[in-house]
């Protein structure tokens, strides 16, 4: 119901606005298409064998619409092709990011089923984001919930603030919130450092602390290296498991070619029922600025089992 009730206002808002001379709107979205072989179909997100993905695929309509020169009345409305695997047989569409909200001079305040703001912390620190190999895969925090309150703060001197409140109007546990100091820009554009601390407390039943750092460590030529490093500690509320969480990751740019490298371990027990390592290097080459061809191998080590993923695709931004 609240769902409805959302996007019923969100189209609203849209249709009293689009006639008015400061109202804007776009279209956004991602195709990808993967070619994803697991070993032993010990990984979420994908089944054992041979198959065909399309992970995270989405279209997206954003709009703002200008009521005085420092606020405007923002909003998205986005939907996303679920995984392929046999847990999403029946629903091969779902909502993402549906909000609205408004923004300006003090920042942006939205409402609605949003990324939390935990989650945003990593900035770019996951280089295998949105695959079978997104740090998700054994770390928790990485929520998108419904009914939420979000705020992000204008930057200051390259500081800013950010929080996330659960509201009751939603079938998730009520009550839960985040909140993110962060420095820089994790794209590393416009200030050569990215820094954040972020804590969440009983969002999706988890309460935890990060700490992120990404930086380049060389540049010359039309090359880049960079690194990037986030600790983690996570606990479980109902289920009483707690752990670290460790992720270190490196990436060599030059011209079209992207080489990627990435190791993580979590210990928590909270995405899986024993200690868990994760292993990445992949391989991305850019045609043009919207279009990647990708490689991936993973490996995922349990205490008692381990499993192994690789995977072709083909990723197109507009």
């Amino acid at each position: 119901m609240a769902k409805s009730y959302l996007s019923v206002m969100l189209f609203a808002t849209l249709a009293s606005s689009a006639s008015a001379n400061a109202f804007e709107w776009d279209w956004y979205g991602k195709l990808e298409l993967q070619a994803l072989d697991v070993d032993k179909g010990l990984y979420r997100y994908a089944d054992q064998g041979h198959q065909i993905e399309a992970p995270f695929s989405r279209l997206g309509l954003k709009a703002k619409h200008q009521l005085t020169e420092g606020l405007a009345v923002i909003a998205v409305y986005e939907w996303q092709v679920n995984g392929l695997d046999d847990a999403n047989r029946d629903h091969k569409l779902g909502s993402r990011n549906t909000y609205i909200g408004v923004a300006g001079t003090y920042g942006e305040l939205v409402f609605g089923k949003n990324d939390t703001k935990f989650k945003k912390s990593e900035g770019k620190i996951d280089l295998f984001n949105e695959t079978l190999a997104d740090m998700a895969q054994i770390t928790p925090g990485q929520d998108r919930l419904e009914n939420v309150i979000g705020y992000q703060s204008p930057m200051v001197e390259g500081f800013n603030f950010s929080a996330t409140y659960q509201t009751g109007a939603s079938d998730e546990t009520a009550g839960g919130y985040d909140w993110v100091l962060g420095y820089g820009d994790p794209a590393l554009k416009k200030h050569p450092v990215y820094l954040a601390y972020g804590r969440t407390d009983e969002l999706n039943n988890i309460t935890a602390e990060r700490i992120v750092a990404q930086m380049p460590l060389w540049q010359a030529d039309g090359a880049k290296l960079a690194a990037g490093l986030m600790y983690q500690h996570s606990e479980h509320v109902t289920r009483a498991v707690q752990g670290d969480a460790w992720l270190a990751q490196l990436s060599y740019q030059r011209g079209d070619w992207t080489y990627k490298w990435q190791w993580q371990k979590d210990d928590s027990q909270t995405r899986h029922a024993e200690k868990a390592r994760l292993n990445n290097i992949g391989l991305d080459y850019q045609w043009r600025n919207n279009l990647t061809a990708y490689l991936l191998l993973s490996t995922l080590n349990f205490e008692t089992d381990n499993d192994h993923a690789a995977a072709l695709g083909l990723k197109f931004l507009f």
